[in-house]
């Protein structure tokens, strides 16, 4: 067998893995317990920081602020030494067994929802997101923030356990339907949150109206389900198949099937898109967040072609998102069995994204994301366009064609 052939046949597997997990909404849970955070230790999102290499102003602002929730901290300006000093331990989320958007904080005593694939009993975890643009997760934190946080994490989270089926509830079949709605499930979350709800007849109506009002809140279950399938294909020898794009606000991260835990770093894109008056790309900080785990899963940027009234919001014309969308599902090893939207075309959905297919095609992976403002104190700004960069996978297929040679020597 060739290597092209044991690749094709590696590839196969991680797609058959994929395709094979039913991620279902279980209880919530702490963090400390679920994903063995220490005190003074915080989670973020993206690849790890190097050594010596201090946050980016946003993300340490995030730090700082959950620092200070947590008490281990009395001021914001202590919390930021504490950090830079390394008093608090920085892990980054995807070696947690959780995601969470842009600046991906994830605090001990936080409360998560266990994600359980219901075939073999694998879980992750979902962070439970903030209503607002000046939230912990763009780097702001004062009392209203915290009083945001004890919100969700309370009275939000307690209605959904009650709400929740007696078996938990299947999340596929709600991404389906947010797809089928014209969502892309990353920046657009209206169909998907319809669904939820829908799907939990018994919330209480003050709890319905607060999640109807803030769709993205369903993104972050869709986040850690994504990351749940897509975890599947870890460990296949010789794949290909991206399991993770993730983004710390200096440096893009990937991970491949074949090369486990291993990141491959290039900088940061800045995003560009539609911004929230006053602002423009001059205000726009580097791209943030583990929330590229549903381009990685084949939706987001990837289904650019299915969302039109996200193409507007984004400043984008309907021409660039059907012709960057096509240009996606090109990079995918199949088609997904489940979503299939009628402007997706008869290619459907894309699932296994094949690093090799990345690099041949000389460009990087689209990503639609919110975009932060720079100064780390202003907040949520506007949602946009990356890119994931090609020299990530560049990289990464160099060291799998390494690995190969090496042992067919």
């Amino acid at each position: 067998m060739t290597s092209h052939d044991r690749t094709e046949t590696a590839n196969r597997q991680g797609v058959d893995a994929i395709l094979a997990v039913d991620p279902i909404i279980r209880e919530p849970v702490l963090a400390r317990d679920a994903l063995g955070l220490a005190e003074g230790e915080l989670g973020h999102a993206g690849p790890p920081f190097e050594d010596a290499e201090a946050p980016p102003v946003v993300v340490l602002n995030a730090l700082a602020g959950a620092a200070v929730h947590e008490g281990w901290a009395g001021d914001m300006d202590s919390a930021r030494r504490m950090v830079l000093g390394g008093e608090i331990r920085l892990r980054h989320n995807h070696g947690l067994g959780t995601v969470s958007p842009m600046s991906g904080v994830v605090r001990p005593g936080q409360r998560l929802f266990r994600i359980e694939d219901g075939t073999t009993g694998r879980c992750t975890f979902a962070t439970l997101a903030e209503k607002g643009r000046h939230v912990l997760r763009f780097g702001y934190y004062n009392q209203e923030v915290a009083e945001g946080l004890r919100f969700v994490e309370g009275p939000v989270a307690d209605a959904l356990a009650l709400a929740l089926p007696t078996n938990g509830l299947r999340i596929l079949p709600l991404l389906k339907r947010g797809v089928d709605l014209g969502d892309d499930i990353h920046q657009r979350n209206v169909g998907g949150m319809l669904s939820f709800l829908a799907a939990l007849p018994d919330l209480p109506g003050s709890v319905r109206t607060w999640l109807d009002e803030h769709p993205q809140h369903f993104l972050n279950y869709a986040m850690a389900s994504a990351k749940l399938c897509l975890d599947a294909a870890r460990g296949i020898e010789g794949s290909s198949i991206v399991t993770a794009i993730s983004r710390n606000g200096l440096s893009c991260g990937i991970q491949l099937a074949a090369t486990g835990d291993h990141w491959f770093t290039a900088p940061a894109d800045l995003p560009v898109g539609g911004f929230f008056p006053p602002f423009s790309i001059a205000d726009a900080h580097g791209d943030l967040g583990d929330s590229a785990i549903m381009e990685t899963y084949g939706l987001g940027g990837c289904v650019a072609h299915a969302s039109p009234e996200l193409a507007a919001s984004m400043q984008r014309t309907w021409l660039d998102a059907q012709e960057a969308g096509a240009r996606m599902r090109s990079l995918f090893v199949q088609h997904s069995r489940t979503i299939s939207p009628a402007l997706a075309g008869a290619e459907g959905v894309g699932v296994g994204l094949d690093a090799r297919r990345v690099a041949a095609s000389g460009a990087g992976v689209r990503i639609h994301t919110g975009i932060a403002h720079r100064d780390g104190v202003q907040g949520w700004i506007g949602i946009g366009v990356a890119q994931a960069p090609l020299e990530c996978f560049t990289k990464a297929v160099d060291r799998l064609d390494h690995e190969v040679g090496r042992r067919d020597v």
